[in-house]
């Protein structure tokens, strides 16, 4: 096989989107089919993991914090919103996650659904430590609120992402991700109030991309605990 048969050979940022959008509907569907609420959970809580893997100042993998435990990061916020802070949308740097992901769906959604700037970080801050084990606090209705835990859901998709999306580089996953997070948000608009789906997904890469992550070492110890009562 010659070089540029083996770069032909890639798949695509389309196709690897599409997988990963399949994959997410797959995880969460059930007699009932697909929960809107639980899929945007878990395409977040991968966004979120992967922001923490850019930040690269903990490893998703292995780590001595507690699982489920915050994380303050000043470099997680630059990555999410940027080096200042700011009130408007617009005036976030185009590069940061969620100027991202507010560009790319900008035309299927009008401007009064996305959430304040500020209140995605205030609740954040109000709650810490007031949520259950593996959780984090959401300003949206109870009956929207996903049934997953979000550090279960990063946990458990770890795996497919590494060997099937992350097959290049870091910042290339966490563009397929912002893909992806994009293409369920306006897949699912005429579903699930936009009001509620887009506070949702930026509370959730915000909560989770400043928390511990779950590890297979920690889980092992869980899984022998269990198993002791």
């Amino acid at each position: 096989m010659g070089v540029f048969d083996f770069l032909n050979s890639k798949p695509s940022v389309e196709k690897l989107t599409k997988n990963l959008v399949n994959y997410v509907y797959n995880s969460v569907q059930s007699e009932k089919g697909v929960r809107v609420e639980d899929a945007l959970c878990v395409i977040a809580t991968i966004v979120a993991e992967r922001c923490i893997k850019i930040a690269n100042e903990f490893s998703i993998y292995e780590h001595d914090y507690e699982p489920g435990s915050p994380m303050f990061s000043e470099k997680i916020n630059e990555i999410l919103v940027g080096p200042i802070n700011v009130e408007d949308w617009n005036d976030l740097p185009e590069e940061c996650v969620f100027s991202r992901i507010k560009r790319k769906i900008n035309s299927h959604f009008s401007k009064s659904p996305f959430p304040s700037l500020n209140a995605i970080f205030e609740v954040y801050a109000a709650n810490i430590g007031k949520s259950e084990w593996g959780n984090i606090t959401l300003s949206i209705p109870d009956e929207n609120k996903p049934f997953l835990l979000p550090l279960r859901a990063g946990y458990e998709t770890r795996k497919y992402i590494d060997e099937n999306i992350n097959l290049e580089s870091d910042e290339k996953t966490l563009r397929i991700v912002i893909n992806a997070i994009c293409r369920i948000l306006i897949e699912t608009k005429n579903i699930l109030d936009p009001s509620v789906s887009l506070t949702l997904i930026f509370e959730v890469i915000n909560g989770m991309s400043k928390t511990a992550t779950m590890t297979d070492k920690r889980m092992e110890n869980l899984q022998t605990e269990i198993e002791k009562q």
